[in-house]
């Protein structure tokens, strides 16, 4: 194994953790009642940017190559764009850990996709070479201990009352 089939997973787990995150802080964004025309408009833009990231990520994982490199590093400058905005416009219930969690993951995507194309010369089409099944494992780890507290911080945020309490959500009858 080399190191670039043990790294060529980790562009498209990036984009699963980052997409996951950036559409749950935008779903956030948008549910909150007290979310004002900016702060709506922002959450919708990342709930797309947040799709868009989960399938690019599956095209990426299925292909075995970065697919469309320049939309990806322009999805993941618009992505790290909207997340730093959220963080002005409802910055009392966007979570910190969250959009840096997400900002980590979108720095991974972007840096691994303008790499490629600095590389890559035109005329030349690399074909798809095989991924290597360790580093999707230790990919989908570190991206699991990045993401999972990443969603509770946001999830949090969102219900964030006025006095600074988190209610607790039972699920009593269940």
């Amino acid at each position: 194994m080399t190191a670039a089939t043990f790294t060529r997973s980790w562009p498209s787990v990036s984009a699963w953790g980052a997409g996951l995150i950036i559409a749950a802080l935008g779903a956030g964004a948008i549910v909150r009642s007290d979310s004002g025309a900016a702060a709506s408009g922002l959450g919708i833009g990342m709930v797309v940017l947040g799709l868009a990231s989960l399938a690019w990520g599956a095209a990426t994982l299925s292909t075995g190559r970065l697919v469309v490199p320049r939309v990806a590093l322009g999805g993941a400058l618009a992505a790290l764009a909207a997340t730093t905005a959220l963080m002005f416009v409802a910055s009392a219930h966007t979570s910190i850990i969250g959009v840096a969690a997400a900002s980590l993951l979108l720095v991974v995507v972007g840096a691994t996709t303008a790499v490629h194309l600095r590389r890559r010369a035109p005329q030349n089409r690399r074909s798809a070479q095989p991924m290597s099944v360790t580093g999707l494992l230790v990919a989908a780890a570190v991206i699991a201990v990045l993401v999972t507290p990443a969603l509770g911080a946001t999830q949090d945020a969102v219900l964030l009352r006025d006095d600074g309490t988190v209610p607790v959500v039972t699920h009593d009858g269940h």
